[in-house]
């Protein structure tokens, strides 16, 4: 194998500086001579000079036109002109049901066009427009798009109309101007209101009262309004308030809205121009009622909310003065109008007694009740009970001279207390939905030596049904068929667990219900087994709490049921040993009866495996050793 040697590299061979200086003086010697070195500068060439001064020069024009622009459009700039003015022409002081005139004037009042301009007219919600130049952009609010205004551009609009709200109320008329500004890019506001007092109205009204009367006596109200103005007024109503204590007699239901306790309603659907309405209401003072006796009639209309506002009120008021023969009812232990369940035994006291300074004679009272259901009495009289000897005649117990000897001839300031006890109908006898029914005591008698006759009544006492709606809860472990439903030993075994099911059951004939909650509590060694079914409504359970719920958003009149059904497990401890195990804690309902506005409640006691309905597990409750 041969051997290489490596090369040496070769070596370069520097110049030496005399070298070096004879080729500079090469370069720079111009003929034959060379050039100062101490003096030397570089020549600097012209044109570096014109593009430094292109440059310095383009870029000033471009920042001379940036500014010039930004000063032209002023894109940023906030708006600081007048604007547009809006001023509100029309009456301050309005006489309601009267037609007026507005004129909403606009006007720009900046020192340039104005854009995207829109006016919204705010009249208070009892406004009633007849016309409106020019139409307005919106047919359900005044909203005007004017789009574009011209420098000084104005305009008028034009709303024609009445007011038919409260005598007395203050209010105002409201408009809101948005605009913007052609050299601005923000929109802008502008504000105008104005103050009006309903202070006057064209119905015309006046309220009839006799200045005094006594209990017994018929008496007469009579309100009668008048339109005094040129215009028909829509939707109208006139209503009288009847003071307390006063028995009004029958009206006919032609035209008759409605008669909501003391408060007689008619209306007034098309009340033309210079047409008169009378509304006349007679009827007696009850017996017992004295002092002044205050009334109230107005006339007005419902708002978009549904409250009344008067646009006409008369004031009236008349003497009662005490009668001869002072009653008062009292039933339950209650002398005001209260709800009552179906079956439920009335209790029922009159008290009476001659305030007169004269002798009553041949005196004679019955109580009765009013409303009885359709084809049947709303009372059950074969359980009548009295302890004063009155007579029982169809509907209506009878007290007189035959009966009591006080009644030939009573002494002024003597008095007594007549007494008996009946119950309701149960809803089980009855054939229809029946809400009141009115108790009334009338009394007939003879004044000193005249012949006339005296009749005088006490204000009804009023007896509104309740729901019928029964809470059923029970704990099954087989069907009513026998067919197994439950789990596990029977009878119970400490220690093993069993499941049973749980039944709720919501029962009635009449009312509807709305707010339905049936709740109740798991004892201790009880689990939640899941539901087994339901019909309507929501069942949940709340394992923190332990609660089972049961909501039910309404029954409507037409239901009749609604049923729930679930499982629970029951293992049993040592202390429930040879006795009945807890399954199930106090059912509770709740619910609110709509047609009486009242809330209802109703508890069903403890459920336990003591099941003496359930075929498969009567005898089978009492827990037993493993």
């Amino acid at each position: 194998m041969k051997h290489f040697k490596a090369k040496t590299p070769l070596k370069r061979k520097l110049p030496k500086a005399d070298e070096i200086e004879k080729s500079l003086e090469a370069i720079y010697e111009e003929n034959g001579t060379l050039p100062d070195f101490a003096n030397f500068e570089k020549k600097r060439r012209p044109y570096a000079w014109l593009i430094f001064f292109g440059v310095c020069t383009f870029f000033s024009l471009l920042i001379a036109a940036i500014w010039f622009g930004f000063m032209l459009f002023k894109p940023f700039r906030g708006f600081d002109g007048d604007g547009l003015r809006i001023e509100i022409d029309g009456p301050q002081k309005i006489s309601l049901g009267e037609e007026g005139t507005y004129f909403i004037n606009w006007q720009n009042m900046a020192n340039e066009p104005l854009s995207n301009v829109e006016l919204r007219i705010n009249f208070p919600s009892d406004f009633v427009m007849t016309q409106v130049e020019p139409r307005s952009n919106d047919e359900k609010q005044l909203i005007f798009s004017l789009k574009d205004v011209p420098f000084g551009g104005r305009g008028s609009i034009v709303i024609r109309g009445m007011f038919t709200g409260s005598l007395g109320t203050k209010t105002a008329i409201q408009v809101v101007g948005n605009y913007r500004p052609v050299h601005s890019n923000a929109d802008l506001e502008a504000l105008s209101t104005r103050a009006i007092e309903y202070a006057d109205s064209v119905l015309d009204g006046r309220l009839d009262v006799p200045a005094k009367a006594l209990p017994g006596d018929k008496v007469r109200f009579v309100y009668t309004i008048v339109n005094r103005g040129s215009t028909t007024l829509k939707d109208m109503e006139a209503r009288l308030y009847l003071p307390s204590g006063f028995i009004r007699d029958a009206m006919p239901t032609s035209t008759l809205i409605s008669i909501e306790g003391d408060t007689v309603r008619v209306p007034l659907t098309e009340f033309i121009a210079g047409a008169s309405t009378t509304v006349a209401v007679t009827g007696t003072f009850a017996s017992g009622f004295s002092g002044d006796a205050q009334l109230r009639a107005e006339t007005g209309r419902l708002s978009a909310m549904g409250v009344f506002m008067p646009a006409q009120t008369s004031d009236g008021s008349l003497s009662v003065l005490a009668g001869d023969l002072s009653m008062k009812l009292v039933v339950n232990g209650s002398d005001i109008d209260h709800t009552v369940p179906y079956g439920e035994v009335q209790h029922v006291s009159l008290a009476f007694e001659n305030t007169s300074s004269e002798e009553l004679k041949d005196v004679s009272i019955t109580l009765f009740f009013d409303g009885s259901v359709t084809g049947t009495n709303s009372v059950d009289w074969s359980k009548l009970e009295q302890s004063s000897s009155g007579t029982h005649i169809g509907n209506r117990i009878v007290w007189d001279k035959q009966s009591n000897p006080v009644f030939e001839k009573m002494n002024p300031q003597a008095d007594g207390i007549l007494e008996f006890s009946v119950p309701l109908i149960s809803l089980a006898s009855s054939t229809t939905d029946q809400l009141e029914l009115r108790l009334i005591a009338e009394a007939q008698m003879t004044l000193g030596n005249t012949t006339i006759r005296r009749i005088i009544r006490t204000k009804p006492h009023k007896l509104r049904f309740r729901s019928d709606v029964v809470l059923v809860s029970e704990a099954r472990y087989s069907s009513e068929e026998g067919a197994p439903i439950g789990s596990g030993p029977l009878p119970p075994i400490v220690g093993q667990t069993t499941r049973y099911r749980i039944n709720w059951l919501l029962d009635k004939s009449v009312h509807e219900l709305k707010n339905i909650r049936v709740s109740a509590e798991l004892p201790k060694r009880v689990e939640w087994a899941g539901v087994a079914s339901t019909t309507a409504g929501e069942l949940s359970y709340d394992s923190e709490k332990r609660v089972i719920l049961w909501t039910l958003n309404r029954m409507p009149k037409d239901i009749t049921e609604e049923s729930v059904s679930f499982d629970i497990a029951f293992t049993p401890g040592e202390v429930d040993l040879s006795r009945f195990g807890q399954l199930l804690g106090e059912t509770r309902l709740e619910a609110m009866d709509v047609d009486i506005s009242e809330p209802l409640v109703q508890i069903r006691p403890r459920l336990s495996t003591d099941l003496p309905k359930d075929e498969s597990a009567k005898s089978k409750g009492v827990v037993n050793k493993p």
